[in-house]
């Protein structure tokens, strides 16, 4: 696909970007006396629904639906649904061995119908899945009847989901992709480098849970802390929230780099990853207003762009 064939989406997808949350939107979400006031801010930005569940899939679900609309057939942008795909399938898995109902607990959109992934642990056909998981579902579902390991089945399944992503960036031959999928691994093995030295876990555990091992890694939590400087030189080690709230903040800034753009497919990438932010940042700001939390509070569990 030739990057002229985007410049319509792109010109388009720009628009939708104006229409977003601002500061002062999100300043006077955070400020507004309850959580029914600042629904109604939310209302009047545009954004439809009920309640705080229904106005956040709701936005996203226009967002996703508008780049579907005017972007080519062949636009990699389901790329981004993985991560939503895998939790999935770790979240079906886990309720049909528990024999509970996993409907209030999946995350969309997504790429796969998770009625699909439980059709397939029913019958034990994995074939009717989609290639991009691979054998994931069906060695998940070994692992997880062998061992009952919650945990080690969701690391497994976690660390399938980068390397998918990272095939199909290569698939496309994207440099912006191929950069995402790289950053997105270097976070996802220092955050679960840093928990598992927290959770005290064996070497074999974090050696299965890496994708790429680092000696650092098995070390102590000061060794980890250093490597993490070394690939990242302004991380903020302070503590693991800390961390974890700065790995957010570095990826919402690869994706900035690519809004100026006129060309190819990485500004509506960028556009649905701000969009996925944002109604992070709504959810987080909700979250705090039905709990009755302060201005100082919210803003401290926001991330840079919106404080």
């Amino acid at each position: 696909m030739k990057d002229i064939e985007y410049v319509y989406a792109v010109s388009y997808i720009k628009t939708l970007e104006n229409k977003m949350l601002s500061i002062n939107d999100i300043n006077a979400l955070i400020g507004s006396e309850n959580i029914e006031y600042a629904k109604k801010i939310l209302n009047e930005r545009g954004w439809i629904g009920d309640n705080t569940e229904e106005l956040l899939k709701n936005e996203l679900k226009r967002a996703w639906s508008s780049a579907y609309e005017v972007c080519p057939k062949d636009a990699p942008i389901e790329i981004l649904l993985y991560e939503n795909d895998f939790h999935n399938l770790k979240t079906v898995l886990k309720a049909f061995v528990s024999s509970v109902d996993w409907r209030n607990m999946i995350l969309s959109p997504s790429i796969t119908d998770p009625e699909l992934m439980e059709t397939a642990l029913k019958t034990k056909n994995f074939g009717i899945l989609p290639n991009y998981l691979e054998d994931t579902p069906e060695r998940a579902y070994k692992i997880l009847t062998s061992t009952m390991d919650g945990q080690l089945t969701e690391i497994f399944v976690d660390k399938a989901e980068h390397l998918a992503v990272l095939k199909r960036a290569n698939e496309e031959k994207n440099d912006f992709l191929i950069g995402f999928a790289e950053l997105l691994i270097k976070i996802s093995d220092a955050k679960t480098a840093w928990r598992c030295n927290l959770g005290n876990k064996s070497r074999d555990f974090i050696k299965d849970a890496l994708i790429n091992e680092k000696e650092a890694f098995f070390g102590n939590l000061e060794s980890i802390k250093n490597e993490i400087k070394m690939m990242f030189p302004d991380a903020d080690v302070s503590s693991i929230t800390s961390f974890e709230k700065w790995c957010d903040n570095k990826k919402l800034a690869y994706a900035k780099m690519a809004k100026n753009d006129s060309f190819g497919f990485a500004p509506i990438l960028a556009f649905l990853i701000g969009k996925s932010f944002e109604v992070q940042a709504v959810r987080i700001i909700l979250a705090c207003k039905e709990n009755g939390l302060n201005e100082e509070d919210i803003k401290e569990r926001l991330r840079d762009c919106y404080v």
